[in-house]
């Protein structure tokens, strides 16, 4: 149902650059403090374009998205930057360590584009997005001109076709290696023979895609799309920005990961915990814990119920509460029989019964995210709250691959920031630009 393609990208030149210094995680990882650091790393990092640094002197004429265009043109021109000879497909081998586990993990894709289209057939969607992020990115592609990421897609491929063409591509060497500042080696080859791109898209088109991460991105460049069709009518359907850059990773690979992302309550008027933990307490089975890592022991353990985590602070004796600090506690709400695969989510009882029912966190409070935020730092996590700039935390386990598959195949969506697949794919490793004058190649 996909129409996969090779493209003709643009990369970093290695004798100009160490590519290990200027690739960095998508925009939407990077805190503050990654960003100097990247910064700091190289003049030529990456994050220059993806993830600019905002000035309090920004205006209309100078800002971090005109800076980024300024940056990705000089950078070409300077030659910091190339356009390939010829379009091509890339295997994309990433290792790293399971962060969970500690276990060494290799996760395999295939860089290409992929024609736009909307959700609902061919690409399938699993969580919801956020207006602001949208626009944002919208700013930056409209000035740059260039997909700067991919966005990391899922597969199926039962009988493995995609990964035995594969092999006979890795098997030779590769166009660039590179170890990241954070540890993590990527490794990739370039395909260019016109019968694997025929190979390969075969087997793609055969399946559906589930974007796994980068929804913003992906509804981004789908408006991007149109804008440019309305500017440029006369541009036919091979056009680039018709295509977006895709990391296309087969839904059994052995290193897909999917870590938690917890929820952080904060600046909530009237919140309080001794009455939240009373409700729940009248509702549900709740444990009560003496530390973090009997918290995390528990929150690993297999449960057949819905466990979700909550730390929150007890008040002092002189309140009515126990004194005792940091209150760390699991709360098993029962599984009710169900054929909605997103009824059946841990994180969807959460919002539901929890920060809906009993902390009137409603859809419009949750997306303008004043009082409700998310981080998968489980120790910073409860930092916050022990510290006193969170209320209360409440902690999730992740949702399975097939969890994700099923939720996209029902046509339906998870709430915001419900999964996360770890690690995320490079950004700098190729870019894809989208001049409407720019064809992709046909099979």
């Amino acid at each position: 149902m996909a129409t996969v393609r090779p493209f003709q990208g643009i990369m970093y030149d290695p004798r100009r650059v160490d590519l290990g210094k200027v690739v960095a995680p998508p925009y939407d990882v990077i805190s503050p403090d990654d960003r100097q650091r990247y910064y700091e790393q190289d003049p030529h990092n990456v994050v220059r374009l993806i993830s600019g640094e905002v000035r309090p002197t920004d205006t209309a004429e100078d800002n971090k998205y005109l800076r980024a265009a300024r940056y990705f043109s000089d950078w070409q021109r300077e030659g910091i930057l190339r356009r390939e000879s010829e379009p091509a497909m890339y295997v994309y081998r990433h290792e790293f360590v399971d962060p969970t586990s500690g276990a060494a993990r290799t996760r395999t894709g295939i860089l290409a584009v992929v024609e736009l289209e909307p959700f609902g057939a061919g690409i399938l969607p699993h969580e919801r997005t956020h207006a602001r992020a949208k626009a944002d990115r919208l700013s930056l592609t409209r000035a740059v001109g260039a997909n700067l990421s991919p966005i990391f897609a899922l597969y199926d491929d039962p009988i493995s076709a995609v990964a035995l063409s594969a092999s006979s591509i890795t098997a030779g060497r590769p166009q660039l290696a590179l170890t990241a500042e954070d540890g993590d080696q990527h490794t990739v080859w370039s395909i260019t023979a016109a019968q694997h791109f025929r190979d390969l898209a075969s087997v793609l088109s055969r399946s559906r895609l589930y974007i796994a991460d980068g929804h913003h991105r992906y509804e981004t460049a789908l408006n991007y799309r149109n804008k440019i069709r309305l500017e440029h009518p006369e541009a036919p359907p091979d056009a680039a920005f018709n295509y977006v850059l895709m990391l296309l990773v087969e839904v059994n690979d052995p290193g897909l990961i999917i870590l938690p992302t917890h929820r952080i309550v904060h600046d909530l008027e009237a919140f309080d915990g001794e009455r939240l933990m009373g409700a729940l307490r009248a509702r549900y089975m709740v444990r009560d814990y003496p530390d973090r890592a009997a918290l995390l022991t528990a929150m690993q353990e297999p449960a057949a119920a819905h466990r979700i985590g909550l730390a929150l602070i007890t008040p002092p004796p002189s309140r009515g509460g126990s004194g005792k600090g940091l209150a760390s506690m699991t709360i098993d709400i029962p599984k009710a029989p169900t054929s909605d695969p997103v009824s059946g989510l841990d994180v969807t009882v959460l919002h539901r019964e929890i920060l809906q029912r009993e902390l009137g966190f409603e859809d419009e409070l949750v997306e303008e995210e004043r009082h409700l935020s998310y981080s998968r730092d489980l120790p910073a996590v409860l930092d916050r709250v022990e510290g006193g700039s969170a209320q209360a935390a409440f902690l999730l386990r992740p949702p399975a691959v097939s969890d994700v598959a099923a939720v996209a195949q029902a046509g339906q969506v998870m709430p915001q920031k419900s999964t996360y697949f770890y690690p995320k794919p490079a950004s700098g490793i190729v870019f894809n630009p989208l001049d409407p004058g720019i064809r992709i190649p046909s099979l």
